[in-house]
């Protein structure tokens, strides 16, 4: 799956490719829960080590998976900061998606195709071994005790991803797909929006399913619900951003700081003005920008005394005001920046932040 989960309650785990790997802390739950579960059934230490490994291998593979979303979107120069692992699966966490629909469509089938060539090289392994697959019904102990049941299960979940991914609901790749698909022939929101549309009706298919049958369903239901939701809702507000442009949704009235501003000096023009981003002016480099959250640390580890100049800053960067605000818009929902300068000549003209974006969007939102 692709989307925009921020990094909080997370930790790195590697970088590849430039990428950060990083864990979800909530993911070693899921690792206890597994224990917990194979240790009832086999009593058997071995068994829960091996169970462990299972789902270790598993993610392995969601990893994978995700980077095949990733190195697919690289190449249409589009940037991933983070795959992060979860419970549920894994997240890449991308600037954006291409807009090209074609470009969209090689991107989501990327992820589920890297599963389908695990699952085959798995297949040819299997068959050179010439392995009997057994069931797991008749031995359970077999899953974590037998290393041909091992790999057997794996390539079998590896197909169970690829088909999982493919159903047509966001935020799973098939939704993607269906709605880059759609959007060769019309409007690219009004494509999501009827993607959304066929994905919160197989939630509703999966719901009375799992009511009737399986509580799993039932939970995937709402998971699908929610992404369905959340992709039309996202895609409404960038729509209603289209005609608009940075001039349009800026703020002209703000305070810049300077290097050797103290942090004490950002503190009170937060608590008397309400701003909660500054452009910080460092002389001769780039200007950077301080961020509400930033300022807090900072005086927490610092102390007020200190210059801002001391501090590392983002570069904060700039845009003229003829900027598509739909392109603000964008890369402010990506968690990419916080702040973004207009700038008209060497003259800083206006602030855009997300918060300015969304005011806008409630006055001027049809």
């Amino acid at each position: 799956m692709s989307n925009t989960a921020n990094s909080h309650w997370s930790f790195r785990l590697t970088r590849i490719a430039g990428i950060d790997v990083r864990v979800h802390l909530t993911f070693f739950l899921l690792l206890v829960w597994i224990g917990l579960s194979v240790w009832e059934q086999t009593r058997s230490q071995t068994a829960v080590l091996q169970g462990m490994a299972f789902v270790l291998t598993l993610f392995a593979c969601v990893v994978l998976h995700e980077f095949g979303h990733a190195l697919t979107a690289r190449r249409f120069g589009i940037r991933t900061r983070r795959i992060t692992l979860w419970p549920i699966g894994g997240v890449a966490s991308m600037e954006r998606m291409p807009d090209d629909p074609k470009q969209e469509i090689l991107v989501a089938l990327a992820g589920p195709a890297v599963n389908v060539v695990i699952a085959a090289a798995l297949w040819l392994m299997l068959t050179a071994a010439d392995y009997q697959p057994v069931s797991v019904a008749q031995d359970p102990a077999a899953l974590f005790i037998d290393g041909g049941a091992f790999v057997y299960n794996i390539m079998v979940m590896n197909v169970v991803l690829a088909v999982f991914n493919m159903l047509p609901a966001f935020p799973m790749d098939g939704g993607r797909v269906l709605r880059a698909s759609l959007a060769l022939a019309m409007p690219h929101h009004e494509a999501t929006r009827r993607a959304a549309s066929v994905g919160q009706t197989l939630a509703l298919g999966l719901f009375i399913l799992g009511i009737l049958y399986n509580p799993i369903l039932v939970v995937i239901a709402m998971f699908i619900w929610l992404g369905a939701a959340g992709e039309a809702g996202a895609e409404q507000l960038s729509h209603a951003l289209h005609n608009a442009h940075a001039r349009d949704v800026m703020l002209t009235r703000f305070d810049t700081l300077s290097g050797d501003d103290t942090l004490a000096r950002a503190v009170d023009l937060t608590i008397h003005t309400g701003q909660r981003h500054f452009p910080v002016d460092m002389g001769n480099k780039p200007p950077v920008s301080l961020s509400q959250d930033t300022l807090l640390k900072a005086v927490r580890s610092h102390g007020e005394s200190d210059p801002l100049r001391a501090l590392t800053l983002p570069v904060m960067p700039v845009v003229t005001p003829e900027t598509s605000a739909e392109t603000l818009f964008r890369r402010m929902q990506s968690g990419e920046v916080e702040l973004i300068g207009v700038v008209e000549g060497d003259t800083l003209s206006g602030l855009v932040t997300l918060n300015a974006l969304t005011r806008y969007l409630q006055l001027h939102r049809p």
